[in-house]
């Protein structure tokens, strides 16, 4: 993947994820899923701009590992010690519905295809 379409990409997941969180409807799948779902999208394709040459399979683990690890993290109970703006970056309280919609996120390659062409 070329680094401007990572760069669209990020920006692209930054929109989604802030419209799902500022703009709430009251419908789970939009208020809460898909702004987790567009942060492991961003997270792939931070990876992508970081390696543009990894497969994107590959991309994708590596996006899902980070943000399993991240939200493990917040077992630690230290984000909550973190300032404000990265409390809201890393999170504060483990879900494991969270990780289900990391897994929908970093799994889609269909950004990156839309993206590519």
């Amino acid at each position: 993947m070329a680094r401007t379409g990572a760069l669209f990409g990020i920006v692209g997941a930054i929109l989604v994820g802030g419209a799902s969180r500022l703009l709430p409807i009251g419908v789970q799948l939009w208020d809460k899923s898909l702004g987790d779902a567009a942060y492991a999208t961003m997270i792939y394709f931070m990876v992508a701009f970081v390696r543009p040459g990894w497969r994107s399979l590959f991309v994708g683990g590596v996006a899902l590992a980070i943000c399993v690890a991240v939200e493990c993290f917040q077992l630690t109970g230290l984000p909550l010690r973190l300032p404000r703006v990265l409390q809201i970056a890393l999170g504060t309280t483990f879900a494991w519905h969270d990780l289900a919609c990391y897994a929908v996120g970093a799994g889609s390659r269909r950004w990156r295809s839309c993206l590519a062409a």
